[in-house]
């Protein structure tokens, strides 16, 4: 197999018929109201070898896709932060439960890591005092609550914003083309 330099097809087409003049050009072109196309050549012609060279290339492209692209990754990347984010206050809510040593230098960076986003939460229920050191901290559980519908937000306004759009009319236009 030959490889080709990168060109766009109508440059790759005009090129082969320059350099060989017998080539047949089969090109089918479908497009749709909202954008979107369908592209298919097949090509039959004699390189300067001799070889008798069949070429074929199909393209599609559809609008809605890079809508769907961009909706998955809003998707992906809100729910990867939640889920650290969770994590992260989780690990803050068992350990004040269970009474962890505050002295700890990894449950220190754990409290003052989490303590930006348990904050806004401080003071709307009074964090309930279990024993000597163990604290049932509600406010980390409801910043738990916000963040996850934050997150859940966040994707159902991707969906609306960034839906596939399709109109109530739909039309194909098909061109056929042969070249000799």
């Amino acid at each position: 197999m030959i490889n080709q330099p990168d060109r766009s097809t109508t440059d790759y087409a005009q090129s082969r018929e320059t350099v060989n003049p017998g080539v047949t050009d089969d090109t089918v072109r479908s497009a749709t109201t909202d954008g979107s196309y369908v592209e298919s050549r097949h090509a039959n012609y004699v390189d300067p070898a001799g070889n008798q060279v069949e070429d074929q290339v199909e393209v599609y492209q559809d609008k809605n896709q890079g809508k769907a692209n961009r909706r998955s990754w809003i998707t992906t990347i809100s729910y990867y932060l939640l889920s650290v984010l969770e994590v992260i206050l989780a690990l803050r809510f068992s350990f004040r439960l269970l009474g962890a040593n505050q002295d700890n230098s990894f449950i220190q960076f754990l409290y003052n890591l989490s303590h930006v986003f348990v904050l806004p939460f401080k003071g709307i229920f009074n964090d309930q005092i279990l024993g000597t050191g163990n604290v049932f901290e509600l406010s980390t559980l409801i910043a738990m609550l916000v963040f996850a519908l934050i997150a859940w937000g966040l994707v159902a306004l991707s969906r609306v914003v960034f839906g596939p759009n399709y109109s109530g009319r739909r039309q194909a236009t098909t061109t056929w083309r042969k070249q000799r």
